[in-house]
């Protein structure tokens, strides 16, 4: 393979209630760890989620008899955002945007799932949710591509964006394809049309089907005759307002408003067919001709910022109001709050409010299940309830998910579909235990699986029947940790930019904080090494300061050694007397080139595993630094390197194939997941792909293939492989399960015979 080498860079409860390869050029140290800096503060820390999470040397009971491969629960709760069908209360998911939903004439919603690039549907009894059209659309497709945009069957039909929907009297559902800039028709039974529109074109002109341009349609109405009504919410480059759109059933389009008074103006009919926007806090009333009278009288009457519209089946108009104040304080900054309620706009433009949230709601970090608070948007039901989509998660975290709850008139809720309370730090048996953005995992030799848990700062324990418990807690393994044990499980371990994990054939546990490793054995902590005197350091920063992400990974052999990877492309050997030396890379010479010991090149290194012979395994090219794509990399214990799948000068991706054929992703979309390794006693290299949602598997002879998930299945259901799984970070095998953290709850595999 060719040399590429570069030098360092630029651096709930269920219902409650309601109170009303090739760079080299070169530039100074200094200026290149400054850019490395700048991209760890800008980019989410990373979570280094494995090290050591294969116990292959250990001998174990026989292994159970022959039988089919499934996805199970170990403990936790898996219910999460996703984009799963299924009964509501057990498997369903919706992505973390739902922005729009309508009402069907035999009481069924259809839900504009918009990050997911869907249009799902509830069932009238609120019991089932299904996907009524859409697929699969990659992060960063372009708009107006085959992979954003396609007519067709159900889940052949793609969509980009959806923003909202609308459903007329013979069950047809119209769509804002919002990204796609068009207006798509789904039929009753599920064929996707283009209604109107050019395909990813932008812009502002009438004329019948695809001679027609629009821009960014994010509202949507249609009435009883069958003609589309539809707002663009236009780009500020363009304009500070918006436009709505007419569209007959021959799909020939018009514009009735050229100028709204906002940017996105809201749409609704009434049963006489009779058009209703709310825009910029009023709500105004278009006759035949597109006059615009104003209905709830001056502006602001109703609230600041309007989230919803709807008609109600007794024709009653309905509004999601969002109040925002600031409070000022002795000093900068101000804090700003908000305020959500359900309002009734009668006939006569007087306004009522129906249901509020029971206190303001901080505009910053969220309330995880205040009511009402997180509003998305709002349907209104035949039986007088609304069906309210809401993004619950702060913005701390980002493991954040959509609930649709429904609520009465007199101020009480029940929660109808999405994850209740899934996040938490109880101790328990299988679904009885609750976990928060659990991470790394390793076993030790007696078959106890140690979790490193971010959300919690803290490292938790699970035994091979399901029971969880607390490192250093009553009912954990350890009811203290001596020494440094309180730096381990601090709230500062988990603020690092990764906390993997890693055992040895003795059952000591290690991890490590900043540049520093720190090993567990017999309830003690201690520290044993610290690898920052082996860093390039710029001396601008100080003597003895490290530089930017240190450490990124670790993984411990059956004999004691322990390997930390860096950023700065080397991978350093501690042995059992906390003895440091430079085991493969460069420091700093960041590239790609397999060879022998400091002579091989890597890229952003991440998480590592050894298998049962001692050779080592790890991640390289985090973030697709300097331009190399991922690949996961060998190391014999003599520290020859060499490339085990994938290839450097291709983008990431998912493919399967022998070697360099294959294309991995390494990093998750917009998450704190990096992939994780795992290997087998047939030295099978196991690699957890939180970006596509997989786990792949390498065979010693390289063959890569794809065991658990499906690329665009995002979810989780009891079932054989592949199942879907959603966002994996850490993995670990023992005998013949593999097992992995999902954002709630630890599942493991039984992996084929």
């Amino acid at each position: 393979m060719p040399v590429t080498t570069t030098t360092p860079p630029p651096l709930p409860s269920p219902s409650r209630a309601l109170v009303s390869s090739n760079s080299t050029t070169a530039a100074p140290l200094k200026k290149r760890l400054q850019r490395i800096g700048h991209l760890a503060v800008l980019m989410v820390p990373m979570l280094s989620a494995c090290g050591g999470g294969s116990d292959s040397s250990v001998e174990s009971p026989a292994p159970p008899p022959a039988h089919s491969a499934s996805l199970s629960l170990l403990a936790g709760y898996t219910l999460s955002e996703g984009n799963q069908d299924g009964p509501t209360r057990t498997t369903a998911s919706f992505s973390t945007n739902v922005a729009g939903m309508a009402l069907t004439s035999s009481g069924e919603v259809v839900i504009a799932d918009t990050n997911n690039n869907l249009v799902r549907k509830l069932s009238a009894n609120g019991e089932q949710v299904s996907t009524l059209a859409g697929g699969w659309v990659p992060l960063g497709a372009t708009p107006g591509t085959p992979a954003s945009y396609a007519d067709g069957n159900g889940q052949n039909a793609r969509f980009y964006r959806p923003a909202a929907v609308a459903v007329d009297a013979a069950g047809n559902t119209y769509v804002a394809d919002t990204a796609n800039h068009l207006v798509r028709k789904i039929s009753a039974a599920g064929l996707v049309t283009t209604l109107a529109g050019r395909a990813g074109a932008c812009g502002n002109q009438d004329g019948v089907g695809n001679g027609a341009i629009l821009c960014n349609p994010s509202s949507i109405a249609v009435d009883k005759t069958g003609t589309v009504y539809v707002s663009e919410a236009l780009l500020p480059n363009q304009t500070q307002t918006g436009r709505i759109r007419k569209i007959t059933a021959d799909g020939a389009v018009s514009t009735i408003a050229s100028q709204t008074r906002g940017r996105n103006p809201l749409l609704a009919t009434d049963s006489a067919g009779t058009l209703y926007a709310a825009d910029a806090g009023v709500i105004l009333k278009y006759s035949a001709n597109g006059l615009a009278t104003v209905v709830s009288g001056a502006e602001g009457q109703i609230g600041k910022n309007i989230v919803a519209i709807a008609f109600d089946p007794a024709d009653r108009l309905m509004v999601l109001v969002k109040d925002a104040t600031t409070e000022l304080m002795l000093g900068p900054p101000s804090i700003r709050y908000v305020r959500l309620d359900i309002r009734h706009v009668g006939s006569d433009g007087r306004v009522t409010t129906l249901v509020s949230a029971p206190s303001d709601c901080h505009n910053y970090s969220g309330r995880s299940n205040d009511d009402l608070c997180q509003a998305i948007t709002m349907v209104a039901k035949a039986d007088g309830q609304f069906l309210v989509a809401e993004g619950v998660g702060g913005n701390n975290t980002s493991y954040k998910f959509v609930q649709l709850r429904s609520y009465t008139q007199q101020g009480t809720y029940t929660v109808v579909a999405g994850p209740v309370s899934p996040a938490g730090a109880k101790d328990g048996q299988g679904d009885a235990a609750r976990f928060d953005q659990p991470s790394a995992l390793a076993f030790d030799s007696s078959g106890m699986l140690y979790v490193r848990e971010k959300g919690n700062n803290t490292i938790r324990t699970v035994q091979a029947d399901g029971l969880a418990g607390t490192l250093g807690q009553g009912g954990g393994r350890c009811t203290s940790i001596t020494g440094l044990g309180k730096e381990l499980l601090s709230s500062a371990m988990a603020t690092v930019p990764g906390s993997a994990l890693a055992a040895d054939g003795a059952g000591n546990l290690y991890t490590y904080i900043d540049s520093r490793i720190l090993k567990v054995r017999n309830c003690e902590a201690v520290l044993l090494a610290d690898v920052n005197p082996l860093l390039k350091v710029d001396p601008s920063m100080g003597t003895g300061v490290p530089a930017v992400n240190p450490v990124t990974g670790i993984a411990a052999d059956t004999a004691g050694n322990v390997y930390a990877s860096s950023y700065q492309g080397v991978i350093f050997k501690i042995d059992t007397q906390g003895k440091a030396t430079l085991f493969a890379g460069s420091e700093a010479q960041w590239g790609h080139r397999d060879g022998q010991g400091q002579a091989a090149r890597f890229s952003w290194l991440g998480n590592m595993t050894t298998d049962a012979a001692g050779n080592l395994y790890v991640v390289d090219s985090l973030k697709n630094f300097e331009g190399l794509g991922p690949t996961i990399r060998k190391i014999t214990p003599s520290g020859l390197v060499s490339t085990l799948a994938g290839r450097p000068d291709a983008a990431p991706g998912h493919a399967d194939g022998l070697g360099s054929a294959a294309r991995f992703s390494v990093d998750s979309q917009g998450g704190p997941e990096t992939a994780s390794l795992a290997a087998d006693n047939q030295g099978n290299v196991y690699v957890s792909d939180p970006a596509n949602n997989v786990i792949r598997k390498i065979t010693p002879g390289g063959q890569v293939s794809t065991p658990v998930g499906q690329v665009g299945r995002r979810g989780f259901a009891a079932v054989d492989l592949p199942g879907s799984i959603g966002r994996p970070a850490g993995i670990a095998i023992r005998d013949s399960r593999l097992y992995i953290s999902v954002p709630h709850a630890v599942i493991q595999v039984r992996l084929p015979d």
